[in-house]
């Protein structure tokens, strides 16, 4: 998360062997009216590609509904991984909703990361390529 945009927060997380997700809440879209999951991999045989606003990845769209309550699906795909959006809003609220979230969430590559663990906090992460201490 990049920053959680007025009216939205983070109120819940699942973490699995081979998903993580979270969700928000809005103030305006309703309970759980984004969900975002990262797996290895996801189907967006249903869904078109359009132009990617975060670097390396490939850009998907599945709307569900617009009417009388927004329902969508985002897909992120790139090397090794899949970012999926679901969004569900409240009947009734804008799908413009969508927009302020969008900047909230942002992936960067997992070798950057792991060097901000090691510089920041002294540890080491480990899985998908690295070992894990035993």
């Amino acid at each position: 998360m990049a920053a959680v945009p007025s009216g939205w927060r983070v109120t819940g997380s699942d973490i699995a062997s081979g998903h993580a997700s979270f969700w928000l809440d809005s103030d305006q879209a309703g309970s759980r009216a984004l969900t975002v999951t990262l797996s290895a991999t996801c189907d967006v045989s249903r869904a078109r590609q359009v132009p990617s606003d975060q670097p390396g990845t490939r850009r998907f769209e599945r709307p569900l509904s617009l009417r009388p309550q927004f329902a969508g699906l985002r897909f992120y795909s790139f090397p090794g991984g899949c970012v999926t959006y679901q969004f569900n809003f409240a009947p009734g609220a804008s799908p413009l909703l969508a927009i302020p979230v969008n900047g909230a969430v942002g992936l960067i590559p997992r070798a950057r990361l792991v060097d901000y663990i090691k510089s920041t906090e002294g540890l080491a992460l480990c899985g998908r390529g690295a070992a894990c201490p035993g």
